[in-house]
């Protein structure tokens, strides 16, 4: 489960529909009396990297709702995101010692320690890596996608929706990261940087079919794993989206993988009638 935080945030990508360079996409037809958009987003970069193209601000313009995987700054969610951090009892049972004493030695040399999760889940304790792995110049200078679209001129005032629940999305990286994959990501560990820095550059650079090839290179996601990260994600996501346009145009944006390959979003959307139209400026 080498590179464990890349393949989780972005997995196997589709040529056939991202031949275009763009991670925005209009949605129309299929009886839609509005036009629609998906943004696949990159959801947390340093600041000196990060940037959001015009054309998303003009999508949002349009756009009567917004809907991420879950609003961050929504009260509720805040409220659920603290009572279901906990930890995951008996984490480490059944790990071979040795292999829990390089856990220790490799998380002492980043200021961490394994004993943190006996207070907090192991969700957190991957958010934290994941962050580090950024090696921000500027380490307050951190952006989150979601929280950076909520203050463009294009969604002021409009209403957020949320495609799942925090609760889901934690009790779901818990199950997705077990010990064993916590001993993998750290002997990988030192590789983080360069694979986060290809990630971000083809991200930003609007490049979706090299962060393909890239990933097809890097990528040793099971099957299982890919199903519960996406394509069941993906699915159920697609019982929603569809009565949310019926009357609104919405702008949602959700992990970049989430649009990709044959469950990804927009070919679910396709094989529903929808049109699907790349935004390039």
């Amino acid at each position: 489960m080498k590179k464990l935080f890349l393949t989780a945030i972005a997995l196997c990508m589709s040529v056939a529909l991202f031949a275009q360079d763009t991670f925005l996409w209009k949605v129309s037809g299929n009886g839609l009396t509005k036009d629609s958009y998906v943004f696949g987003t990159l959801h947390m970069a340093c600041g000196q990297d990060f940037k959001i193209e015009n054309k998303v601000n003009e999508a949002l313009k349009t756009s009567d709702r917004i809907a991420f995987e879950i609003d961050a700054e929504n009260p509720e969610t805040l409220k659920a995101m603290q009572a279901n951090m906990g930890p995951v009892p008996g984490f480490f049972d059944g790990l071979a010692p040795e292999k829990k004493k390089v856990i220790d030695s490799v998380l002492m040399t980043r200021n961490l320690n394994s004993a943190m999760l006996d207070k907090v889940g192991p969700a957190m304790l991957l958010s934290i890596l994941s962050i580090q792995g950024f090696e921000c110049a500027n380490p307050t200078d951190f952006k989150m996608m979601e929280l950076e679209l909520k203050k463009l001129e294009g969604a002021a005032g409009k209403p957020v929706d949320e495609l799942e629940t925090v609760e889901f999305q934690i009790n779901m990286m818990n199950e997705f990261f077990k010990a064993e994959d916590l001993y993998n990501y750290v002997l990988q560990i030192d590789s983080v940087k360069s694979q986060t820095k290809h990630l971000v550059q083809a991200y930003f650079g609007q490049k979706p079919a090299a962060l393909e090839e890239w990933l097809a290179k890097t990528s040793t996601m099971t099957p299982e794993k890919e199903a519960m990260m996406l394509t069941n994600r993906n699915k159920e996501w697609m019982t929603k989206m569809p009565d949310m346009m019926k009357n609104n145009s919405m702008f949602f944006a959700v992990g970049a993988a989430h649009l990709m390959g044959k469950n990804g979003i927009l070919q679910l959307l396709k094989d529903k009638g929808y049109t699907l139209t790349p935004i390039l400026n």
